[in-house]
């Protein structure tokens, strides 16, 4: 049996992430696929647009075999973090490889790349250094320290978000000595930060659009984002994403990220910033000189971005402060090891042969029923799993005062797929 691994966010889910899907599955040879899949929150600083288990539905209805979350204190982190999470979960999993999309699709490219930066020469270094000290933020730096050792193709490479998220993955396979194989597909359709569904790229892209232009669509569908209930599905969407995806959507309640406005006003106005993940002093300082303007989340980060802070930084920083996620939670997680469990979010009817294999290869425990998970966690794990539930609990909190349903952590079963595109709940079970 062989398994492969998706770093995924499906926010929302789509038609690129359908091919993904398939396509992994034919590159790799495998017979599996498991889905690592931020929860409620993703890495870009912001809520997902959709629930964790109605994305967790959608993906399993399109051929995902199982879906595990990604915790909050990594799915929200730098893509360095992101990336060595997802890495050590997948290795702790004993899988066989990991396949993800980027815009140049060349491993070797990649690989060469994310080799520089694990090694990092002594020449990279010392630019590195230099670049720094004029003032560079560490990624520009870095990405500028980078360009002496590349070729001018392999410099391009560097201008992707794909691209650059890949050479994570890789550099933290070698940091981990994993076994892991890794591979990438070429990623189609529309570039990753593309938000409007021009016409004439709908069609180039037959269906591809991306998940910006999604949300962005789906939200201007909505109106404002303080609108309650389903309402209408944007029609523009139906050619966008599988046609499962499609009706689950329909039904559901979308979360923006101006939702979260009184919460971080209410967290700004009480302080307490200092120990917050990603709050810089520069950051801290921004704040304190504008903390009596009650505005929206999406005003303060125009507000409070700089040259320096970019726009996803600032975003990590508020929703960590929202969230109380603190810098030292995020140490005491990597001192752990990452991964210290995986939390099994669905799986379909017909993955017991993996869900068996994984029983064996895994050397960290499978948590599906969390009345367990005191057993089988250390004190580290168990903070990190609470954490991870105490988030959730605010956004569904958010979601409730739009109409929606609360779904809460503690009775929320696995979802199992198989007959159909609905969220079919399981009651909460372990595997022994």
């Amino acid at each position: 049996m062989k398994i492969t691994g998706l770093i995924t966010e499906y926010n929302p889910f789509h038609n690129g992430h359908l091919y993904h899907i398939r396509k992994s599955k034919e590159v790799t040879g495998s017979d599996y696929c498991i889905a690592l899949m931020s929860g409620s929150y993703v890495q870009r600083g912001a809520p997902a647009i959709y629930d964790k288990y109605v994305r967790t539905a959608a993906a399993l209805s399109a051929g995902a075999d199982l879906v595990v979350e990604m915790p909050v204190s990594f799915s929200t982190a730098s893509a360095m973090e992101f990336a060595s999470y997802s890495i050590a979960l997948f290795s702790a999993l004993g899988i066989d490889s990991v396949c993800f999309g980027s815009e140049c699709g060349d491993i070797a490219a990649l690989t060469k790349i994310a080799g520089l930066l694990s090694d990092e020469p002594v020449q990279f270094k010392e630019a590195l250094r230099t670049y720094l000290k004029n003032g560079m933020t560490f990624p520009e730096a870095r990405h500028r320290a980078l360009l002496s050792f590349l070729d001018e193709e392999e410099q391009e490479i560097l201008n992707s978000p794909n691209n650059t998220l890949g050479i994570e993955y890789i550099k933290a396979g070698m940091m981990f000595h994993s076994p892991l194989d890794f591979y990438t597909i070429q990623r189609e359709g529309q570039a990753y930060h593309d938000t409007a569904l021009l016409p004439e790229k709908a069609k180039c892209f037959t269906g591809m659009a991306s998940a910006s232009a999604i949300r962005a669509l789906v939200e201007s569908a909505k109106g404002s984002a303080s609108a309650n209930g389903p309402g209408d599905m944007p029609a523009a969407l139906r050619s966008m994403v599988p046609e499962p995806a499609f009706r689950l959507f329909k039904e559901e309640i979308p979360v923006f990220p101006d939702d979260f406005s009184t919460l971080l006003n209410y967290r700004i106005l009480g302080g307490g910033w200092e120990r917050i993940a990603e709050l810089t002093p520069e950051l801290d300082a921004r704040i304190r000189k504008s903390a009596a303007l009650p505005v929206s989340f999406e005003e303060w980060i125009r507000a409070l971005k700089t040259r320096q802070l970019t726009y996803t930084r600032v975003s990590r920083a508020l929703l960590h402060l929202i969230l109380d996620i603190q810098e030292s939670d995020i140490c005491r997680f990597k001192a752990s090891g990452y991964a210290p469990y995986a939390r099994i979010l669905g799986f379909r009817k017909d993955s017991g042969p993996l869900l068996s294999r994984l029983k064996y290869s895994s050397c960290i425990p499978l948590i599906t029923k969390l009345a367990d998970a005191g057993k089988k966690l250390d004190k580290n794990a168990l903070s990190m799993l609470e954490q991870e539930i105490r988030s959730a609990h605010i956004y569904q909190m958010i979601r409730h005062t739009k109409g929606g349903t609360f779904r809460n952590e503690y009775t929320q079963g696995v979802i199992i797929s198989g007959t159909g595109p609905e969220l079919q709940p399981c009651e909460p079970m372990s595997v022994s």
